[in-house]
């Protein structure tokens, strides 16, 4: 078995190593998930997904060694105490990390919330109703289409989970409205742009206020633009340095790229996965996370990871995804991206058809247009939004939320310096909170892709990229399957239950 399961909401597995996790308090009675409903008849595709709680990383696994190496999974397996007896060389190491009174502050300033629809975590009150992130974003698409607009195919008795909250839009639509989530909150595009635009005009305001507080007139050169200091250029040049030094990962499976199928894609993906990992163990601040945290961050935003990693790769001038150190054999066209979207690999016996659409091509492609062409964001830019990301603290199972929200605030805020270092002020204003509204986009573009693979028959699909996406055969299928081991050892996968 790849995973052993442990619960979420009652802190991290075993071996884990960082500042003593969050005890957390009995549910409030008016934060409590919701109590069960009775359960339909299941559908083919609804298998355990591990959205949340999610599964531990078997430290032998896929996962684990791309992350961290044979050299770890060597040492775990020779000392059973695992991470517990490891130090970590690069957690900082002040007060506020070795306090107990700090864990007791952050204790009493932030109650666990869950939310009313699926009872996953959720950080507040969305549209008049405590919800997560995924369900306000699903309202965000679905209430202006009313719930007419969806049919139940389970007879409304759908239970709401965060395992099977994507399989019925109806059922899960109105949960929301009977949790009190109200649809006159939805505000336009536009309103949207008129809000954000006078909260990031007050925050501008708040910080020159305290920039000239602390250390007098913010420097500009001769053409107006902001000066980037000592510290924030170095911090800059670091994660660019890297990024460009991931890309010398090499590709290593030979996946047809003429007329791909939506597999085909999935494993193409495999070595833009390999390089995330990559670039982010050699950033400080994301090696001073426990390794369990490392991998929640990872596994919970490998879909948009990948999607902004398309967006980085993109030449705009030919039209055609390619690293820099890639050779031209491995460009990628929008044509055979769509044609992968398009095209249904082969089916078994026991599982249904896949069920592709170019719909989400058009999203994927006007998400990455939207950015590289529309915005003009350039590749620092890019790399600064990929660390906004990747540093997201509402993923499922991270521990340490108080270090990753502080680091994913110093990245937006190094975002915002640099763009006022490459724009007069008033169009780094008006870039700055378009750039963050696309870390809501991508979101949107994650779940339409989750609705994708959830329908998609893994075999095929490389174990890696099986860890990554939580992407497994139902168990009632796992006998009946036949499985050819390719030649390559790096390919086994344990499929046992």
């Amino acid at each position: 078995m790849m995973f052993s399961e442990y619960n979420c909401h009652h802190g991290p597995p075993p071996h884990s190593f960082g500042p003593p996790p969050h005890h957390h308090h009995p549910h409030h009675p008016m934060t409590a998930p919701p109590p069960p409903h009775h359960m339909p008849p299941q559908h083919p595709h609804q298998q355990p997904h591990p959205g949340y709680p999610r599964p531990r990383m078997d430290p032998t696994s896929d996962v684990f060694t791309c992350l961290f190496g044979d050299l770890f999974v060597k040492c775990f397996e020779e000392n059973s105490n695992g991470m517990d007896s490891m130090s970590n060389p690069y957690r900082p190491m002040g007060d506020s990390y070795g306090d107990n009174s700090y864990l007791n502050k952050s204790r009493k300033n932030k109650e666990d919330k869950y939310c009313g629809v699926c009872g996953d975590r959720a950080l507040g009150y969305n549209f008049d109703a405590i919800s997560c992130e995924s369900c306000k974003a699903f309202f965000r698409r679905n209430a202006p289409k009313g719930l007419d607009y969806f049919k139940c195919p389970y007879e409304e008795k759908c239970k709401m989970d965060v395992s099977n909250r994507r399989f019925c839009k109806r059922c899960r639509l109105r949960k929301c409205f009977e949790i009190g989530m109200r649809k006159e909150y939805i505000l336009t595009d536009e309103e949207k742009y008129r809000k954000r635009q006078r909260i990031e005009e007050n925050r501008k305001v708040r910080e020159v206020e305290k920039h000239k507080h602390q250390s007098g007139v913010v420097s500009t050169s001769q053409n107006g633009l902001r000066i980037l200091d000592p510290e924030e250029e170095i911090m800059i040049n670091e994660i660019v340095k890297a990024y460009r030094q991931s890309l010398e990962v090499p590709i290593e499976s030979k996946v047809p790229r003429a007329n791909p199928n939506m597999i085909d894609l999935i494993n193409i993906a495999e070595v833009s996965v390999r390089r995330v990992v990559d670039m982010a163990k050699k950033l400080k601040p994301f090696k001073a996370l426990s390794q369990t945290d490392q991998i929640s961050l990872l596994k919970g935003g490998s879909i948009e990871l990948l999607i902004l990693r398309s967006v980085i790769s993109f030449d705009k001038e030919k039209n055609i995804w390619l690293d820099p150190f890639d050779k031209e054999g491995c460009a990628m066209t929008p044509e055979q991206l769509k044609t992968g979207f398009d095209h249904k690999p082969g089916e078994t016996e026991n599982f249904p058809p896949f069920a592709a659409g170019s719909g989400i091509f058009d999203e994927h492609m006007k998400f990455v247009k939207s950015i590289a062409i529309d915005l003009k964001a350039d590749e620092t830019a890019l790399i600064l939004l990929l660390m906004l990301s990747l540093f997201s603290p509402d993923r499922p199972c991270v521990v340490d939320k108080e270090y990753v929200s502080r680091e994913q605030d110093k990245y937006a805020l190094l975002l915002q310096r640099y763009l006022e270092s490459k724009h007069p002020c008033h169009i780094a204003r008006m870039i700055y909170p378009k750039l963050l509204m696309k870390l809501t986009d991508i979101r949107n573009l994650n779940e339409e892709h989750s609705q994708v693979l959830l329908k998609m028959n893994p075999e095929g699909i490389q174990p890696l990229m099986k860890e990554v996406m939580d992407l497994h055969l139902p168990k009632r299928l796992i006998e009946n399957v036949k499985y050819e081991s390719p030649s390559d050892s790096s390919q086994t996968s344990d499929l046992s239950p």
